[in-house]
Formats: C-alpha cells, structure tokens, sequence
C-alpha cells in the first residue's frame, strides 16, 4: 500500500502565491513598504518548526507574510529552488555535490534526534541494532507482550532512512529486500507516516524529537540500546541518529525578505526556542 503526496499540486500553489504576493512597486518614494509573501517549503521533519519560526518572524516584520505550505519533501524542494518557484527550501540532509553544482547553497540551523518511534500500545522500551534489523526484514513478528509488530516504512530516499542505513549494520540490506518484497506499508511524508504511528497499535516507525513536539504528536520514543533520544544525547554523541535540518537557496539571488528570514532562522538568539522543541541549534 503506498501513500503520495503530490508535488504538481503544491507547486502551483507556490506559483500562485509567488505572483500574489509581490506587488508592483509604486513611483512614490515616500510610500510605506508594501506587504508582501514569503513562501518556504520543503522537506515534512522542518514544516512544524518552520511555521513557528515564520509566527516569530512575522512579530519582527509585519510587512511580511511567510507562507508554510504542506510537505513537497527534500527532494521537492532542491527542484523547486533549483527552477526558482521558491527562494528558500527545506532540506533535512547534506546538499550533494552535483546540486551545489547547479548553484545550490545550505544554512544548517538546527539537529534533532531521529526516533525510532512506537503506538503508545507498546509496551517495549527499547530495541537493539539486531532487533531493528530483525523486525524491518520481517523475521521479529512480535513484542515482548505477543502483540504483532506493524511496521510503517517510508520510501528508500527517506533521510531518517539514510541515516539508519550509514549507522546500524545489516539495515540497509533488510530493508532493500523488505522493500522489494512490498512487505510492509510505505509513506511518502513524514506527516502521513507519523499519523500512522500515532493511529496503529504495535506500531513502529520513524519520527524525530522535533516533529513529536512541534506537531504534539503521541508517538513512544524508543530507546536504542539503552539509550533515548534527547537534546542532551544528541549534544554528546552518544545518540546515533540525527538528521541536520538547513534551509536551501541560490546563492547570490536572494530577495532582501528572503534574506532576513534566512538570517532570522540561523540567529543564536532563537536557541532557547530551538531547544524548546527538541532542536539542537547549530552554530554559526
């Protein structure tokens, strides 16, 4: 079963917004600056605390409205910047070379923990490298309680996904086998995949910190051999997961509104709200 989100539809609206936003500009040069819409999208893990930052925002500049719409992922948005629908995208993993190559550049401004998350039905605290494994090539059928497992996967180019991949060893292969099998339900958005988490008993999947507190999503946090997901593990390392988020665009080409909502999201002085919704800021 495959859920889809579809692109063509949020880049019209982009495009709409874009051509609304931006008004002719007057011959009167003592006329106020006219509002005008900033529209940021990207990738669904940076959504709920990009709007946050956006309400922020839009305290210290009335005159501009910052619009958040609906997931069009990672790779949606590289498109979107690289053809200039938008001026600033929402990335949850490193550019790669071939896109700064096309004139692409990145912002990191926060890191947050990947959770390797449940339905609050279960009773499991913890799993370990060899569980994961187990469970995503469909040989671990149940939890410690008898429940059966039901995994909600998402799509291979997923970055939580990546980052599992690079760290536990045997995932990668078990995965790429369950996935050709179709042996479990895949999700194309993180919202749609967490919604899952939150609605199937005996769950398990993939969240990270920042979506569980941005969007107050009741998904369990799993343990990973012993250790949670927290700023604080994040911080020392001794967490393994995290995904960096950075916000994207081309370099040298930016509007003066693009530019202060860029400088704004990657400003020290929003630590304690990063911190406060499981974000570790980045520094500059």
């Amino acid at each position: 079963m495959y859920k889809f989100s579809s692109f063509v539809a949020v880049y019209w609206f982009v495009a709409v917004v874009l051509l609304a936003g931006y008004p002719c500009p007057v011959d009167a040069a003592d006329q106020p600056a006219a509002p005008s819409t900033l529209v940021v999208a990207g990738s669904g893990s940076n959504l709920g605390i990009t709007r946050i930052l956006a309400e922020a925002f839009s305290k210290e500049h009335p005159q501009i409205t910052v619009e958040v719409p609906g997931s069009i992922g990672t790779r949606g948005a590289i498109k979107a910047v690289i053809e200039g629908a938008i001026p600033l995208g929402l990335i949850s993993r490193p550019l790669k070379a071939e896109e700064k190559a096309q004139g692409l550049a990145a912002r990191p401004y926060a890191r947050t923990a990947i959770v390797i998350g449940a339905h609050p039905s279960v009773k499991d605290e913890t799993v370990s490298p060899a569980d994961l494994v187990a469970i995503i090539k469909g040989e671990k059928k149940a939890w410690q309680d008898g429940n059966q497992i039901i995994v909600q996967a998402r799509e291979p180019q997923d970055s939580g996904y990546q980052v599992l991949e690079d760290t536990v060893p045997g995932f990668k292969e078990a995965y790429a086998e369950s996935h050709a099998a179709r042996r479990w339900t895949v999700y194309f958005t993180n919202q749609d995949a967490n919604k899952a988490l939150e609605s199937v008993p005996f769950a398990i999947g993939l969240s990270d910190l920042g979506m569980m507190a941005t969007e107050g999503l009741k998904i369990k946090a799993l343990r990973y051999n012993g250790i949670a997901p927290s700023i604080e593990t994040v911080a020392d390392a001794s967490y393994p997961f995290v995904r960096e988020q950075s916000i994207i665009y081309r370099a040298g080409n930016l509007s003066p509104e693009a530019q202060a909502f860029l400088d704004f999201a990657c400003s020290p002085a929003n630590a304690g709200l990063y911190k406060r919704y499981g974000f570790l800021p980045v520094q500059p």
